[in-house]
């Protein structure tokens, strides 16, 4: 016999849920290639609905530009 482990998941009741999920959106934004222009544009939108997960989605985008503009020190460099 099995038995199944309920946990919550992140439904956005919580202030931390709304704000790591946006977080998450917003690295992944940033991997995938989106331009600045566009994710601010998402976060703006976003935080008339929801303020923390746009703040998170702003912050999760910044971070990750960051990190990988210092893992790549030619990035933005020109000739």
């Amino acid at each position: 016999m099995t038995t199944m482990t309920i946990a919550p998941a992140g439904t956005g009741d919580n202030a931390d849920d709304r704000w790591e999920a946006g977080y998450t959106d917003g690295e992944l934004a940033a991997i995938t290639g989106l331009t600045e222009r566009r994710a601010r544009a998402r976060a703006e939108m976003a935080d008339d609905h929801d303020p923390l997960y746009a703040a998170g989605y702003w912050d999760g985008y910044l971070h990750t530009t960051a990190v990988n503009g210092a893992h790549n020190p030619k990035q933005g460099q020109t000739r």
